[in-house]
């Protein structure tokens, strides 16, 4: 070992006994173990088992068999110039998708859904941002409000709604007469549609902060050299607003790729199959009872799409550079009076986008309160019967329970091991702090379909064998994919607490431990709360992983995983199906409410980055 070597080793041995104590250790290595534990180790296995054969040799046979298979991997480019996704039958015109096979129609759909959210939830962002007109502000309200559920419960509602005698076709085409033919979305599209409608929103929310945050003096610098108009926007306004911008579509990339909720749901066309989750979830046992091969191999494939996308769209942002240099302080956001003309067009553009958007819930809605509608524009007897359920059936009411208690544990998990992990990364400036953020934010680039799977892998022949039990293994996968909203708000918190409280307190003799419990938790009190509500909320209304894990043992299956069984029984399913997802949304609605007030922190919170 050479000198500078060893002193580079010396200097960080130095580090680490500078700024570690007791507790600093064993948080830092509770927290590597609980996710080398459930989220490495399970990662690793998945790579294993789909890299073997049935003898435990290292083999690409499982793959061997997806790629010559046309069902999984077909020509991605003939189908594109011959396909005809749009067909008439009498008075029905039907939209499909373009089939080329389960893993380029995962990749078709992925981009389309992110295409079509960034350019939407884009444009609505700079208008929000740069336009002052009336109404605007109820207009920013309601563009958040298709977060307040999962594309899982949206895709029940709109099912309904869009169907060939849905509401839309039985009001434009059978009432109005405006529409030539029934329109119905199948397939492909209506998966897209359905994430379209609901993650527009999250590009909306995270381009709306980076427009409003860029130093106005850049802007009206590039106009006092003759720059105005769209080129200001291409050459200006957008590449500041970008990284905003990325954080949106990154999220909805990976959220449209690994969504199993919404390809359930439209379970009856067969194009609406043939995507990666489905067919994982689709192949998890083999007839024998143990785990089919394909599915590991195909849930690796699943997680090498989500992490190239999310790689490579953060590479295209990382070899341009946006900073803003400007003086200190702050700053009000560039807003133009919008004239009479805008303003009318304004509003056109965005009643339409939201008469779209509330779709899934306004569906949702009339379902869990019609007795009966069938071939009506709205239900033609309305109970409130239907949440009944709740109490009356124990198979329900034990699902709710079920939901409730998981994600209580799971958010217990998450405060600890998330403020231990925060504080450690704002606080202890030590070798391998970078990689710990990186750990600890990696499972929102995770699908948690490829979790599910890692823990069948890994534990099954264990005492945790999810065959078993599947509980601790479900409460440790909530814990695991929603911790990021812990850590993220618990972090900002830490940004906004001077070191200086804590230093005060080790300079008048009180131990790390009686620092960090009495003087650093309850100063960032209101953010671990407001980042383990939002993380209790959303380990609630998680798909994935629940349908996966809890359906092994229907008594112990939380609530998304009752919705999707349910869903499929002929009489009352999409009724009741649809009261659980009112449920749902209802408690999203107050929580996310609560925590956006608290902490005015909209962006951050919601999404994770």
């Amino acid at each position: 070992m050479n000198s500078p070597t060893l002193r580079s080793l010396r200097k960080k041995v130095r580090e680490l006994r500078w700024n570690m104590d007791f507790l600093s250790w064993t948080q830092l290595t509770i927290t590597l173990a609980f996710f080398i534990v459930f989220m490495v180790v399970p990662l690793l296995s998945v790579v294993h088992t789909a890299l073997t054969d049935l003898s435990g040799n290292l083999s690409a046979v499982w793959f061997d068999l997806i790629f010559k298979d046309p069902f999984f991997f077909s020509d991605p480019i003939t189908p594109l110039f011959t396909s005809q996704f749009i067909t008439v039958i009498g008075d029905t015109l039907y939209i499909t998708g373009i089939d080329c096979g389960v893993f380029f129609n995962s990749i078709y759909v992925a981009l389309s859904t992110t295409i079509l959210s960034t350019i939407l939830g884009t444009g609505i962002a700079y208008i929000m941002a740069r336009y002052r007109f009336w109404g605007k502000t109820v207009f920013q309200t309601a563009m958040i409000i298709p977060l307040l559920s999962s594309p899982f419960i949206g895709a029940i509602g709109i099912k309904r709604m869009i169907g060939r005698l849905g509401v839309l076709n039985l009001l434009f085409h059978d009432t109005l007469h405006i529409l030539p033919y029934r329109i119905v979305l199948d397939g492909l599209a209506a998966v897209i549609f359905v994430q379209v409608l609901h993650f527009f929103a999250l590009v909306y929310v995270n381009a709306y902060t980076a427009f409003v945050n860029i130093d106005p003096s850049l802007e009206e610098q590039a106009e006092n050299l003759g720059s105005g108009g769209f080129h200001l926007f291409r050459t200006i306004t957008f590449p500041l607003a970008l990284p905003g911008i990325q954080a949106g579509a990154i999220l909805t990339f990976i959220l449209s790729i690994e969504d199993l909720g919404t390809p359930i749901v439209f379970h009856s066309s067969a194009q609406a199959t043939k995507l990666l989750t489905y067919q994982v979830f689709n192949k998890i046992f083999a007839p024998t009872g143990d785990i089919d091969p394909l599915a590991p191999a195909l849930s690796l494939l699943l997680l090498i799409i989500a992490m190239v996308g999310f790689l490579l769209i953060r590479k295209y942002v990382s070899l341009r550079q946006y900073a803003m240099l400007s003086k200190g302080g702050t700053w009000h956001p560039r807003l133009f009076q919008a004239t009479a003309k805008q303003t009318y067009l304004f509003y056109a553009f965005m009643i339409v986008v939201l008469a779209f958007a509330l779709i899934p819930h306004t569906g949702v809605f009339l379902l869990s309160i019609a007795k009966t509608w069938r071939t009506t524009i709205l239900p033609t007897e309305v109970t409130l019967d239907n949440y009944g359920v709740l109490t009356s059936d124990p198979a329900i009411g034990g699902s709710v329970y079920n939901s409730l208690s998981y994600s209580v544990l799971a958010t217990i998990i998450m405060v600890i091991l998330g403020t231990s992990a925060a504080y450690i990364i704002a606080r202890k400036k030590i070798p391998g702090r970078d990689a710990l953020d990186v750990l600890v934010t990696l499972p929102v680039a995770i699908p948690g379909i490829v979790i599910a799977i890692g823990y069948f892998t890994t534990f099954l022949k264990t005492p945790l064998s999810p065959l078993i039990n599947p509980v601790p293994l479900l409460v440790m996968s909530y814990a695991i994919r929603k911790m990021p909203f812990t850590i993220r708000s618990a972090f900002a918190g830490l940004q906004q607490t001077h070191e200086a409280l804590e230093e005060a307190s080790r300079n008048l003799g009180a131990s790390p431990a009686t620092t960090f419990f009495r003087i650093t938790i309850p100063l960032i009190l209101i953010n671990i709360l407001a980042g383990g509500m939002l993380s209790y909320v959303y380990s609630m209304s998680e798909v994935s992983t629940s349908l996966i894990l809890g359906g092994v043992q229907p008594e112990s299956a939380p609530l998304t995983w009752k919705m999707q069984d349910i869903l499929w029984q002929v009489a009352a399913g999409p009724f009741s199906a649809a009261v659980l997802g009112v449920l749902l949304m209802v408690v999203q609605i107050v929580i996310i409410t609560v925590v956006n007030r608290v902490l005015k922190q909209r962006v951050s919170i919601i999404t994770g980055l």
